[in-house]
């Protein structure tokens, strides 16, 4: 009977993992906030729903900078809420500086899975200095996240701030939204 029941278990973890093996993190993102530094950028952004149940989105994304930018950091952090639902420890920090970035993606996977999916949905830059408009229109369905994370709210922070020596901002964007696993 033990070894019936360690088959049983067995076949039941098989199944388990072919389930989340076979899924994939959709990303759903239900709010947006910009902070400007009008000196040097305007930027906006906005989630438009759509469809019979409203569950689909797109986010809307434009900048316009207002200054030629030579050197640019970049800082993604990411939040998921603790048991208050506040975001207070970041699960991820890392600044970078974003023209050696875009010279080498490979120097940040996380923001090169984030780029790489919307530089395909829009104009964004791919070269410093920064100058002009950039503007990407995408639901981010096309994001390949790591199997590994897990279901959760969310707070994704995109801050972009002139390099040294000056280190101002230009502009922060907050967004949050749900990681919901799907079958494929």
């Amino acid at each position: 009977m033990t070894s019936a029941r360690g088959v049983i278990l067995i076949l039941l973890c098989s199944i388990l993992l072919a389930a989340y093996v076979d899924s994939k993190l959709i990303v759903h993102v239900t709010k947006v906030e910009i902070v400007n530094n009008y000196k040097i950028a305007n930027a906006s952004a906005q989630i438009r729903r759509y469809g019979p149940s409203m569950r689909n989105y797109v986010a809307d994304f434009r900048v316009d900078l207002l200054q030629t930018i030579a050197n640019v950091m970049v800082n993604t952090v990411y939040y998921v809420p603790n048991l208050a639902g506040m975001y207070e420890k970041a699960f991820y920090n890392r600044t970078t500086n974003f023209c050696t970035y875009l010279r080498q993606p490979l120097t940040d996977r996380v923001l090169k899975m984030v780029y790489e999916n919307l530089i395909q949905r829009g104009n964004l830059p791919k070269r410093c200095p920064l100058t002009g408009t950039y503007a990407f229109n995408t639901s981010f369905d096309g994001l390949n996240l790591p199997g590994f994370l897990p279901e959760s709210s969310f707070r994704f922070d995109l801050n972009f701030h002139r390099g040294p020596p000056k280190n101002e901002r230009i502009f922060n964007g907050y967004w949050y939204g749900e990681l919901r696993r799907v079958s494929s």
